[in-house]
């Protein structure tokens, strides 16, 4: 795109070059407690896997993130990419299209998806929103009130089964004030409002609960969305080692536009235009979405149990351009695991998912159902699988890991007669060495895997023909995956200095493609799938992560990730979707009262489809956030923020839609404009 001038790549290096410099010679500087650093990396859990994992020891490639209350405070963080900034091997890119969601790439993995998330597993309060098909949609997650993300990258299909190329794990549950509430507005009609509470309910019991609510008219034309967003997640400790949790979130999005993808030519004429058919059919949707979970812990027999319950619904209207597409929608699963040991750790679970859609679509005519039906069938799915893990700690330093999971997947249609099974064994194999000194303590790996990617409903009932039923043709992909890596945690500068790095390469087999073609309905296209070759994607990712790193009055908190990858299609070409170079960063400075940070992402050019023209330009693009935090006002504290997006005004595709019909694949990003808010806290 042009229009608007493009930074390139070279200068968002260099910008990155210097913070990581700066972030290093800060490790002269002061000298933090050795206990502060095995806390970092040595004795942290995550809820990236259903076993205990524990970073020091886990030889896979996992990063985790803590957004700290400055950061929470004053980055609008209005859609899920402020949550991937700083995570290496993640990028999470707003598409601009709120009917469509972000697109979720781990190691370039998952790119096909044309809306919603496919190939990466995700959890929020430890709720799967993943389904037992594969497809995940994000409709219940804000990014401004997640405080901890963490992600798991390298196909994990040995935890999580089909789409689990990588896991994204996102946590709600703020420790901090017991109050906070903010609000902010700004360019694009924007007004927001979000707040959660954390009541004190004793030291047995906890609680977290949070909601907001969010109105945009959106940077391009028909591009707006209103919705509303809530969740609640808390427990009780039983004693002797038992204990119950409870999650519940919810979302109510009654109208979320879609602008569709433009020409490169039309991008660069007019990038806040949008395609007049979009407005004709009032492309968009209307959701409701909710998940319910219970979780139960105890022990037994020296060893413990996890059961965890879990169940969700989902009403759909969606207008597309051919078509009107309605969609109901129940799932659930359940999940028991018991593992023990020490010098020998074990885990051994059971699982079993189920979904069942309802699908009805027709002609649309105007944005409404039209007289004529295309499809009318309910779709079920059923998977259940087993799985284990071994981990062997071979002396003090040392631990071998090995791990399997069988999985069955079965789906079937109201319309055809049998179904079809897809079955598939993932196992995991992989040694971590850990190293510790007074300088802090870091751990080396190495690891292959393997990962199964079944095709979703829709992926399925997305017939080349337009006919109901299931593609016959269409097969699962698979993806064989090895890496090595290192992540240390040092002390630095009062606080810890955070390093990951990770060479991988992967290999997929009967790769799932789409393609847009022209709806046998008539009046737009539809996306089909099919399985198209092997494809091959490798890479270098690298990340320094600051956290309380002081010097004399300034605290600086953030972290900067640069990402190497090449995916290519083993026949010919470069998979698209995937920039071969994307450094993402997010810093956060305070001194005393006055907050300063610097988020942004910069990316190559990359390839949009199989066809060499339909390539992104090479962008770098910067936010700038400056606040007064903690002022006294009555009992609280409040914190005045100012956000000024895109600084410099790049013109960019902020994401594009893959293998797109005509060569609509831009989306594109907003220029310059400014974000305020407010945001109180209460202890």
């Amino acid at each position: 795109m042009s229009g608007r001038p493009v930074r390139r790549p070279r200068r968002c290096a260099r910008l990155a070059a210097v913070v990581a410099g700066l972030l290093a010679s800060g490790a002269s500087a002061q000298v933090a407690p050795a206990d502060t650093v095995a806390r970092d990396l040595g004795a942290v859990e995550v809820t990236a896997s259903p076993f205990t994992l524990v970073p020091a020891r886990a030889p896979l490639a996992l990063a985790v993130r803590q957004r700290t209350a400055a950061e929470q405070d004053t980055d609008p963080a209005t859609a899920l990419d402020a949550l991937g900034r700083g995570l290496p091997g993640l990028w999470i890119s707003d598409r601009g299209n709120p009917s469509t969601g972000e697109r979720v790439l781990v190691r370039g993995l998952g790119w096909r998806a044309a809306f919603g998330v496919r190939g990466t597993h995700v959890l929020l309060d430890g709720v799967p929103l993943t389904l037992a098909d594969g497809q995940t949609q994000l409709n219940v997650a804000d990014a401004g009130l997640v405080d901890r993300v963490e992600v798991l990258r390298g196909p994990a299909s040995t935890f999580w089964g089909s789409g689990s190329a990588g896991v994204l794990a996102l946590s709600t549950r703020d420790d901090g004030p017991r109050v906070r509430a903010r609000a902010l507005g700004g360019a694009y009609g924007l007004a927001k409002a979000e707040a959660s509470v954390r009541p004190d309910l004793g030291d047995r019991r906890r609680l977290t609960a949070w909601g907001s609510a969010l109105s945009q008219a959106g940077y391009r034309e028909h591009s707006s969305i209103r919705a509303v967003r809530g969740g609640a997640s808390g427990g009780v400790d039983l004693g002797r080692g038992r204990a119950l949790d409870v999650v519940a979130l919810g979302a109510f999005v009654p109208r979320a536009d879609s602008p569709g993808g433009l020409t490169l030519e039309a991008a660069t004429e007019d990038p806040r235009q949008t395609r007049p058919i979009s407005v004709e059919r009032n492309a968009g949707k209307r959701v409701a979405q909710g998940h319910v979970a219970l979780a139960w812990r105890q022990p037994v027999a020296g060893a413990t149990l996890r059961a965890t319950v879990s169940g969700g619904a989902r009403s759909l209207d969606n207008p597309i351009v051919p078509r009107y597409i309605r969609l109901g929608r129940l799932a659930g699963g359940a999940r028991v695991v018991v593992e023990g040991g020490d010098r020998v750790g074990w885990g051994v679970g059971l699982e079993a998912e189920g979904q069942r859609d309802d699908r009805l679509e027709t002609t649309n005519v105007g944005g409404e159902p039209g007289p004529d039906v295309l499809t009318d069938q309910v779709e079920t799915v059923g998977s259940g699988a087993v799985f284990g893990r071994l981990a062997v700690a071979v002396g003090p330093a040392l631990t071998v890991t090995a791990a399997a999971r069988a999985d069955a997947i079965r789906y079937a249609t109201s319309v055809t007669d049998g179904g079809r099974t897809v079955s598939a064994l993932s196992p995991s194999l992989g040694a971590a060495y850990r190293l510790a000194g007074p300088w802090g303590e870091a751990t080396v790996y190495a690891n292959v895997a393997g990962a199964l990617d079944a095709p979703t409903t829709t992926e399925l009932g997305n017939r080349p023909d337009g006919s109901a039923g299931f593609n016959p043709d269409l097969g699962p992909e698979r993806t064989w995956g090895g890496e090595v890596g290192a992540r240390a945690a040092v002390a630095a500068g009062g606080g810890t200095l955070g390093l990951d790095a990770a060479a991988f390469v992967a290999r997929v087999r009967d790769q799932l493609t789409p393609f847009e073609v022209a709806d046998p309905a008539g009046g737009g296209e539809v996306t089909v799938y099919r399985n198209e070759g092997r494809a091959r994607h490798a890479g270098v990712e690298g990340a320094v992560q600051a956290q309380g790193l002081r010097w004399g009055a300034l605290r600086l908190d953030g972290a900067v990730a640069l990402t190497l990858a090449r995916g290519v299609f083993e026949d010919d070409g470069r998979v698209p979707g995937i920039p071969p170079r994307l450094a993402t960063w997010t810093l956060t400075g305070q001194i005393g009262d006055v907050v300063l940070g610097l988020d942004g992402e910069a990316a190559a050019g990359y390839a949009a489809s199989r066809d060499p023209a339909d390539q992104t330009d090479a962008y770098a693009v910067a936010h700038v956030r400056l606040a007064l935090a903690d002022l006294a006002l009555g009992g609280a504290r409040a914190t005045p923020f100012v956000t000024v997006r895109n600084v410099t005004d790049a013109g960019y595709a902020g994401s594009v839609v893959v293998n797109a019909f005509g060569g609509r694949f831009v989306e594109p990003a907003p220029g310059r404009h400014v974000v305020a808010g407010l945001a109180v806290a209460f202890d």
